[in-house]
């Protein structure tokens, strides 16, 4: 699963508002990941060293302070999510196979699979501990079910490698496996300090936009970006088989369909040219900018009923930064 990148002036200075809670989440993530067992205690250590931006706690803790900025923020539902992200993506290194996770070895590289499953779920026991201890059910049923969402979002990906989605069957996907659980941070936070069920709904109707448009615009960033800027070799979602909504526009548009193919899974510079252009002349940028564009607005708009406030401020934001990474 992806994680937005930190870039100056943007994904930082909404975090910001949050900055000295964050501060609180990450001493609590040592404490809850120490343990007596040395052997146990180097694969906690490697999983912190390799762990990243704190996105998914930081929407828990902005959605709460939005929803209820005089209560206490809710420090333990957002360790609880960011061990859930964590394990996700020592699982989505196994299936993948990844070699490399922030720059780091991944889980798997360093120690093993048997390890990194066993440290996957091991995040997930920790995490459902820590909210089963807030005494609130219905903040562990919603934590559940996002779990449940996401477990479904990537068995269908990994069972449709290779097959072209129609958009609909594309949007439901990345829903899954990405906005799901962008949504249930946010309605997390707000639950978790009993928001009234009009701003709950509106925080995970944010959440939710912001996860499609994000990933929408990742997913068209794997294509055009820059390699050196992505960090990642160009068009690997299509190398292994992961058909995303540039590519379904522009197969769809275009008379040569090979000739794409052809050109994504090619490393050659001038391949990446042929590519570019396909996608450009078929309009398949031009779309998949405003479908997340599109999310982007419909996520403004569910914060019209949160009251103004610095926490709303950042929220906002935060949509805003989704698109605005550059080519």
């Amino acid at each position: 699963m992806s994680e937005p990148k930190i870039a100056p002036g943007g994904l930082a200075d909404p975090f910001q508002t949050v900055a000295d809670d964050l501060r609180v989440v990450d001493a609590r993530l040592f404490d809850v990941l120490r343990q007596e067992n040395s052997l146990v205690q180097r694969v906690a250590d490697h999983l912190l060293a390799a762990s990243g931006k704190r996105v998914r706690p930081s929407l828990v803790l902005l959605a709460a302070r939005a929803a209820s900025p005089e209560l206490p923020p809710p420090i333990s539902v957002a360790v609880a999510v960011e061990l859930i992200h964590m394990a996700t993506l020592v699982h989505d290194d196994i299936v993948d196979r990844g070699e490399v996770r922030r720059g780091l070895p991944a889980l798997r590289t360093a120690f093993n699979d048997q390890v990194a499953v066993l440290a996957g779920d091991y995040l997930f026991a920790r995490a459902f501990e820590l909210l089963a201890g807030t005494g609130q059910p219905k903040v562990v049923d919603l934590a559940a079910q996002a779990v449940h969402v996401m477990c479904v979002g990537e068995i269908q990906e990994t069972l449709d490698a290779g097959r072209m989605p129609t958009e609909g069957e594309y949007l439901r996907r990345i829903d899954g496996k990405t906005a799901h659980f962008l949504a249930a941070s946010c309605g997390l936070g707000a639950l978790a300090v009993k928001a009234p069920s009009g701003a709950r709904d509106a925080l995970t109707r944010y959440g939710q936009h912001v996860g499609m448009a994000f990933q929408i615009y990742d997913d068209l960033l794997d294509l055009v970006a820059d390699p050196a800027q992505l960090g990642k070799a160009v068009a690997s979602d299509f190398s292994q088989g992961v058909i995303t909504l540039p590519v379904i526009y522009a197969l769809e548009r275009w008379g040569r369909p090979e000739e794409l193919g052809e050109a994504l899974q090619s490393s050659d510079e001038a391949a990446r040219r042929t590519a570019l252009k396909i996608l450009d002349e078929t309009g398949a940028i031009r779309d998949t900018e405003r479908m997340a564009e599109a999310h982007v607005a419909e996520a403004l708009d569910a914060l019209r009923v949160v009251p103004k406030s610095a926490a709303r401020d950042a929220l906002e934001q935060l949509a805003g930064f989704v698109v605005s990474r550059s080519y």
